[in-house]
């Protein structure tokens, strides 16, 4: 998770990682097609974005692309984005995304130290939502959450180390639910409130309890160092409900496909409600002692 890695051998990957560039070293938002943005790319000025966005496909689907292309069933999502993150279309701050679909903390970390973070990228806030791509999809085998905590604060230090004066986000890992769960969380853990984190039949460990544990210690990370918040997204996607089982009542966790069809990728209205949120901890931190990077 330390060594900074490409993936140029995936055409689409090195598409939407040079859009990402020339988002990064321009002025125009993401809504590029109109002439306003595209005269701001050619008299070279630099938009003063409030907040940039650097993850995976998670934050990539808010602004309605997988790999720098436009996704049709994606497209509900941009209204929302340029509602909470475009002051041209009346909302309280301008975002930026620069997320590319299936990418890990060390492919971010390779974005960063080659040309996503230019000098003249200014925002007052870095929000960084990276990770879950670093556990196996298909299960944890052989796969370690610190492995994935050491990726996620690497990134987190090449900013710090570039862009020294930034104030740092760091977005919990989303949660999500294994295939064939039905959206329902803790089913691995032995607990459906995910108080164990081993099943107790085979010792294995199911991707929220993962998930929980990095996400602790990077609440703990944020603690301890100046200019870096951790923002705490579980309780906008994960409902409860109690069953009625042999042992007695049971509260059981699950994400409502409202709110992620797949139970990974946000809807529009998933998107909405953290959007909000998010929009609530921006305020609070520009409305406080903030230094622009």
């Amino acid at each position: 998770p330390l060594t900074p890695k490409a993936r140029h051998g995936h055409y689409t990957w090195s598409y939407a990682y040079h859009q990402n560039i020339k988002h990064a070293r321009n002025s125009y938002s993401i809504a590029d097609s109109n002439a306003a943005a595209a005269a701001a790319s050619v008299d070279g000025t630099h938009k003063n974005y409030d907040v940039v966005f650097l993850g995976d496909s998670i934050l990539e689907g808010f602004k309605g692309t997988k790999f720098g292309k436009e996704v049709r069933h994606k497209q509900d999502n941009v209204p929302v984005f340029e509602s909470l993150f475009d002051v041209d279309r009346g909302a309280e701050f301008d975002g930026l995304i620069l997320a590319i679909a299936g990418d890990k903390s060390p492919n971010l970390l390779w974005r960063l130290e080659n040309g996503e973070l230019p000098t003249k990228l200014k925002p007052k806030i870095f929000w960084i939502l990276i990770g879950t791509n670093d556990f196996l999809k298909d299960g944890l085998d052989h796969c370690s959450e610190d492995v994935v905590l050491m990726g996620i604060k690497r990134v987190v230090g090449e900013i710090q180390s570039r862009k020294p004066e930034s104030t740092i986000v760091i977005n919990g890992i989303l949660p999500r639910a294994e295939k064939g769960n039905e959206g329902m969380l803790y089913v691995n853990s032995g607990s459906s409130s995910g108080s164990s984190n081993e099943n107790e039949n085979d010792g294995t460990i199911g991707i929220m309890d993962a998930i929980d544990k990095v996400n602790q210690k990077l609440s703990e990370f944020c603690d301890t160092h100046d200019n870096l918040h951790y923002f705490d997204a579980k309780d906008i996607f994960v409902e409860t409900k109690e069953e009625l089982q042999t042992e007695g009542k049971v509260v059981e966790h699950f994400i409502p496909q409202s709110l992620m069809a797949d139970y990974l990728h946000p809807t529009s209205l998933g998107y909405q409600k953290w959007g909000r949120k998010m929009i609530d901890k921006i305020r609070s931190l520009v409305d406080g002692k903030l230094v622009v990077g």
